[in-house]
């Protein structure tokens, strides 16, 4: 064999070994991207692994044995989009019965409503029908709400019904459809109750809501709502100018005293937002744990009464939670309506400021020791603990109707009241963007009602 020919062939055999290198190779390549693709790989090469997902957060997501849906509210063109994206990435990464989708509240103001958006940076969990809303994509806040709703037993809120109370299914802006869907996407179950057709109060009720009976409350039911009371019910009671709903001797009795008149007040601030006389607003706030968190946070109470706080009776602690300016002041009846004098009338008009609002401490009567069981020596009696049940009234409702639950600290505040009855200490706070919401001379850009005074409400 000739060199030449020795050559050639030793470049053949090179030539297919390198050629069946290059698709060995490949096929590496392919096969490591096929695992990749079942089998996905993240490493978090940073200094506190801050790009994962906490033990805690993992194991819950292992009880995640269903679809959950995530819905982040982001508007599109938002820096926080990208962020969001990447937190719940690393929910579904963990996860693949994880899924998320964006809504652009901005773009999708009906469907992001119809979910129960709030504000920007919403997160509401879905899970087997029970929803939960994170304030904002971080992993505190959705491994908290993913806690929540992966919790099979929901308390329950009960609204009176029967007497032209503000309807829960109502989407005007009146209504209560944005608070009912509020308080679902904190994890409650909610429902309508007619005393006149049920009789009692189920057992079940973590919290009774009477809103703004138009018609009085029948003796009987007053008296229910007093049993409940006295078993450790929960109850939240708001009302309106001119309309007390039969509860007027009923508050009386737990130190809340109403008369017939209305609150204005005309301020700087309440120009400023755009507000009419009869809308007060309130920034200062009793040390209780609903408002443990508003300083410098306005409320707004549209046809607001006062409350009356009648100290030193027994068994009772009364806490005012929300009180008007200074330079509010209250009209009794509705004669200076047609005579348009709602002026401040030195003769007949009581200056403030006013309460709002009071949260009503009941101690209740000790239960009586059981019996000793047969056989047994009766065992030396020990002074029982006094057990305490509550109630929250406020001289209004309208803070908590569509056109103003999402107007500064009103929905916060709603949703705080709740959950302190319902003794759901750990979902008491200020939202997100409610924090953003502190006392300014702007209204407010988002929500159902950019502004209050647009609410068709009188003067």
């Amino acid at each position: 064999m000739s060199w030449g020919d020795h050559f050639q062939k030793r470049k053949v055999v090179y030539g297919a070994g390198s050629a069946l290198s290059v698709l060995l190779v490949l096929g590496i390549l392919i096969l490591a991207s096929l695992l990749v693709n079942w089998h996905p790989l993240r490493w978090d090469l940073t200094k506190g692994k801050t790009q994962s997902l906490s033990p805690v957060t993992k194991a819950l997501l292992k009880q995640v044995a269903k679809p959950l849906t995530m819905t982040v509210f982001v508007p599109e063109g938002a820096g926080e989009r990208q962020t969001a994206r990447e937190i719940v990435q690393l929910y579904k990464f963990h996860n693949p019965e994880v899924s998320y989708r964006f809504v652009d509240p901005e773009r999708d103001p009906l469907q992001a409503q119809q979910a129960g958006y709030r504000y920007a940076g919403n997160v509401l969990l879905d899970y087997q029908g029970r929803r939960q809303m994170a304030d904002q994509p971080d992993e505190n806040s959705i491994t908290n709400a993913l806690r929540k709703v992966l919790n099979v037993e929901r308390k329950k809120v009960y609204f009176l019904t029967g007497h032209g109370e503000r309807g829960l299914d109502d989407t005007k802006t009146g209504g209560l459809s944005i608070a009912k869907k509020a308080l679902e996407n904190e994890g409650y179950e909610v429902a309508p109750l007619n005393l006149l057709t049920q009789g009692t109060i189920p057992k079940d009720a973590a919290v009774l809501i009477v809103a703004s009976p138009k018609k009085p409350l029948l003796s009987t039911e007053a008296q229910t709502l007093k049993a409940y009371l006295e078993h450790d019910g929960r109850l939240l009671v708001m009302l309106e100018a001119f309309e007390d709903g039969g509860l007027k001797d009923f508050l009386a009795g737990y130190g809340v005293d109403l008369d017939n008149g209305i609150i204005l007040d005309v301020n700087q601030v309440s120009q400023a937002l755009g507000l009419s006389a009869v809308m007060p607003i309130v920034s200062q706030y009793g040390p209780s744990k609903i408002t443990r968190d508003f300083q410098n946070l306005v409320t707004i109470y549209p046809m607001a009464r006062p409350l009356f706080l009648k100290e030193g009776r027994p068994n009772l602690t009364l806490l005012p939670l929300a009180t008007t300016m200074s330079t509010s002041y209250e009209k009794l009846g509705k004669e200076w309506v047609k005579a348009e004098k709602a002026a401040f009338d030195a003769a007949t008009d009581k200056k403030g400021p006013f309460n709002l609002a009071v949260q009503v401490e009941i101690t209740l009567p000790p239960a009586k020791p059981a019996p000793p069981a047969k056989g047994q020596a009766a065992k030396p009696p020990q002074p029982p603990a006094a057990a305490k049940t509550y109630m929250v009234v406020y001289g209004d409702t309208d803070f908590a109707v569509n056109g103003f639950f999402n107007l500064f600290g009103n929905g916060d505040l709603f949703l705080n009241t709740t959950n302190f009855l319902a003794q759901a200490q750990e979902q008491i706070t200020v939202r997100a963007a409610g924090k953003a919401q502190l006392l300014t001379l702007k209204t407010p850009r988002s929500g159902p009602c950019s502004s209050p005074a647009s609410s068709g409400l009188p003067w």
